[in-house]
C-alpha cells in the first residue's frame, strides 16, 4: 500500500481534502488496505470520507458490514436491492455507479443491475419481491415520514419478520446517509466503473 490515497489525482476526488495515509488512525489504515486487498486500489469514496478520521472508520464498519454477502438475515441481492435505490433516489451519482456494478454482479446480469440502478420503475422484469423492495427503499430514503403500516405490511407479505425488516431499515438508511456524504463532497466516480 503506498503512503498517500491513491486516486487519479488527491486534489480531484473530492471537494475537501484527502489526507495522506499516514495522517489517518490505524484501524482506518488497515481499512482502506484491506479495500485495496479486496478491489486493487481504494475507492474513492473510502478516500473522500476518511478525512472524518476515526468517525469515518467507525461508519465504515457499520456499511460494509451490512453489505457482507456472508452475513446479515436478508439475503445479499435484497440489500443491494435497498442501496441501490436508495443511492438512485437520493441522485448520487458515485454510489448509484457503484451499487449499479455490484446489483449487476448479485443479479448475475451486469445490464440489469445498471437499469435498476438508473430507474427501477423501469424494469419490467424487476421480481415481485424486488419491486417491494426498491419501493420501500425510494419511499424510506425521501420520504420517512410518510412510511405507513401498509408499507410494513407490504414487506411482511414477502416473508420478511421484523428482524428482517429492521435490516432493510439499516441498509437503507445507512446507504441515504453514505449519499449525502457523497454528494456534498462531490466524489468523483472511480475510473473503474466504467471498464
Amino acid at each position: 500500500m503506498t503512503d498517500t490515497l491513491e486516486s487519479p489525482s488527491a486534489t480531484t476526488i473530492s471537494r475537501l481534502h484527502v489526507p495522506e495515509l499516514h495522517e489517518l488512525p490505524d484501524n482506518l489504515r488497515q481499512q482502506l488496505g484491506s479495500l485495496e486487498r479486496q478491489l486493487g486500489y481504494i475507492p474513492n469514496w473510502a478516500s473522500a470520507l476518511s478525512l472524518g478520521g476515526a468517525h469515518a472508520a467507525r461508519f465504515n464498519d457499520y456499511i460494509l458490514g451490512l453489505l457482507d454477502p456472508n452475513t446479515g438475515r436478508l439475503p445479499y441481492v435484497d440489500r443491494e436491492v435497498l442501496a441501490t435505490v436508495s443511492s438512485a433516489e437520493n441522485k448520487c451519482s458515485y454510489c448509484r455507479l457503484n451499487h449499479a456494478g455490484s446489483l449487476g454482479e448479485a443479479l448475475g446480469d451486469r445490464k440489469l443491475g445498471t437499469r435498476v440502478a438508473i430507474d427501477y420503475r423501469e424494469v419490467r422484469e424487476l421480481s415481485p419481491r424486488h419491486r417491494t423492495l426498491a419501493r420501500f427503499a425510494g419511499k424510506l430514503s425521501l420520504h420517512p415520514g410518510e412510511i405507513e403500516d401498509a408499507d410494513i405490511d407490504e414487506l411482511r407479505d414477502l416473508g420478511l419478520n421484523d428482524e428482517e425488516i429492521f435490516e432493510a431499515v439499516h441498509v437503507i438508511s445507512a446507504f441515504a446517509a453514505a449519499n449525502r456524504f457523497t454528494i456534498f463532497l462531490q466524489v468523483t466516480p472511480d475510473d473503474q466503473f466504467f471498464n
